[in-house]
């Protein structure tokens, strides 16, 4: 059995003192949430948001105990497994509170794509299709991360659901009720909404742009190149300008054999959206 090892000493510290983890395979909107709950945080408790630094939000708890300590990580460093290397031992979790973040996995396969193309620190030199099928850190290991996920979500203390798409639908009430479950005092709607305009797709594009947030999270790859930025386009159903009919049934056909049925409309999110 692999054990999860962690990818940086600040995330390790941040995971291992965490109350609450949120949880997602890269590419599903964690960034976004994290921003748009900083902003929460910060504006609803008066507490600067240099305290989270690379926007690790257990600092709004260091300095205000009555926050919980909420950790973002992406878990048994997923995106370099192939399915058969991740481990199925949650126990870590017992204790905590767990939000995971789904995305139609089309779309999450294509913006993982440029991110381990374009960004700084994830080479990889193949073509989309290549990756699509590739068994390391694609749709096949997200598919049993999932799978692993959903057997295992009664470990945690607590366990919410959200998705990408959900967040979109609603912005300002998701944001709402993840915190609620997080355990965070719950601020005001003026406060909420305020967050949720922070985290607005061309607010993001013009933080990474300046880098304001000084976090490598929200950094580009190369400012020339649209596809290296973190707040690429933020489109659902967005995989159809990039896959081909075979590879978007291919990736059907994945998700409808071996996902548990249960979170198959999730992985396939974007149809719902018409």
């Amino acid at each position: 059995m692999t054990i999860p090892t962690p990818p940086e000493p600040g995330l390790w510290q941040a995971r291992e003192s965490a109350d609450v983890v949120v949880v997602s395979f890269p590419k599903s909107g964690r960034t976004w949430l994290r921003v748009m709950m900083a902003k929460a945080i910060s504006t609803g408790w008066g507490l600067p948001m240099e305290v989270c630094k690379d926007l690790q939000l257990t600092g709004f708890a260091d300095i205000a105990p009555g926050i919980p300590r909420i950790a973002f990580w992406h878990d048994d460093r997923v995106a370099r497994r192939s399915p058969e290397e991740l481990s199925t031992d949650k126990s870590w979790y017992r204790g905590r509170k767990v939000v995971f973040i789904t995305r139609d996995l089309r779309d999450t396969m294509v913006s993982q794509y440029f991110q381990r193309t374009r960004r700084p620190g994830h080479p990889y030199s193949g073509e989309l299709g290549d990756f699509l099928t590739a068994e390391e850190g694609s749709l096949r290991t997200c598919v049993e991360f999932w799978n692993i996920w959903h057997a295992r979500r009664e470990v945690p203390d607590g366990f919410l659901l959200t998705s990408y798409e959900r967040l979109t639908a609603d912005t300002a009430g998701e944001l709402a009720r993840v915190m609620e479950f997080c355990g965070v005092p719950c601020p005001s709607p003026d406060t909420v909404r305020e967050a949720v305009e922070f985290g607005g797709f061309g607010r993001m594009r013009a933080m990474e742009v300046s880098d304001s947030l000084d976090s490598e999270k929200l950094r580009p790859g190369s400012p020339d190149d649209v596809e290296s930025y973190k707040t690429r386009r933020g489109i659902i159903g967005g995989y159809r300008d990039y896959l081909t009919p075979r590879q978007i049934v291919w990736a059907g056909e994945q998700i409808t054999e071996r996902l548990v049925a249960e979170w198959q409309p999730l992985a396939l999110a974007a149809d719902l959206e018409g």
